[in-house]
């Protein structure tokens, strides 16, 4: 069972959702933009949309993407696919579709520019080892130099590699401001999950939770298999803070990841 009674965000004010359109978009407090010094994002596939955005409305971070799956022959697939997907798409009227093939069109060039200039791409897995490819968290850290370690951002979206890695960023939680986090199989991974949160907890608020509906619900609670929650650091809150009393998902800033289909109902 999810403990989901401890997952009710507290009131923030200033959220902004980041990012292109459904799955690949995330809710996080807007002025952490700002206090950020160093984005890590962890696992970033064919998207970097919310990357870009930070970059643009703060250029002095410092943004390190991992993700061992992104090569150039992916990019080359990802491009054909888009390119014979863009006919479809016009005849059925699909606006929202149509504009991601028209952004896997162009990817191969965005990726250079954007990974050639202001961000950094490893090709690393992020595990809880430093074999087989793969780093680990505190390897991650050891990219960045010590005198731009202030204030971090991490993104993680690594597909139940979260439940390995997650110890270690709490272990750094001096150091980070902000995280975004999608959990995966929460029915395979309920005790992992039930644990990390109540360890996250002591050194963060939850400020969002969003359902994806990508996944199933959990038959026993009616709540979603796979979430995004964005956590912040409490030295940035007020002592006094209150939990929110809004429904989620937040009309008007939260997306479904599948367009086809209804967010799913938050109730904690």
């Amino acid at each position: 069972m999810i403990n989901t009674k401890i997952l009710r965000p507290i009131n923030w004010k200033n959220l902004i959702r980041i990012g292109k359109d459904n799955d690949g978009g995330y809710v996080i407090p807007y002025e952490i933009i700002y206090k950020t010094d160093v984005l890590l994002s962890y696992g970033i596939n064919k998207d970097w949309s919310f990357e870009k955005y930070f970059y643009n409305n703060n250029s002095n971070v410092n943004i390190h993407c991992y993700d061992h799956t992104l090569n150039f022959f992916s990019l080359i697939l990802y491009t054909i696919k888009s390119i014979l997907l863009v006919p479809i798409y016009c005849i059925t009227f699909d606006r929202k579709r149509l504009k991601r093939c028209i952004y896997g069109i162009f990817i191969i060039p965005d990726y250079f520019i954007f990974f050639g200039k202001k961000a950094k791409h490893f090709k690393y897995r992020i595990w809880n080892t430093n074999e087989a490819n793969s780093k680990t968290i505190k390897s991650t850290l050891n990219e960045i130099p010590k005198a731009v370690r202030k204030n971090i951002f991490i993104k993680m979206d690594i597909e139940e590699a979260e439940y390995k890695v997650l110890d270690d960023i709490i272990d750094l939680s001096d150091f980070i401001g902000a995280i975004v986090v999608e959990f995966h199989s929460l029915d395979e991974f309920a005790k992992d999950f039930n644990k990390i949160i109540n360890k996250i907890i002591k050194h963060f608020n939850i400020v969002h939770v969003h359902g994806n509906n990508y996944s199933k619900l959990l038959k026993n609670q009616n709540f979603p298999s796979a979430i995004e929650i964005t956590f912040i650091n409490k030295s940035h809150c007020d002592k006094n803070v209150k939990p929110s009393i809004k429904k989620y998902p937040l009309e008007g800033l939260d997306q479904p990841n599948k367009i086809s289909r209804p967010d799913y109902d938050i109730v904690f």
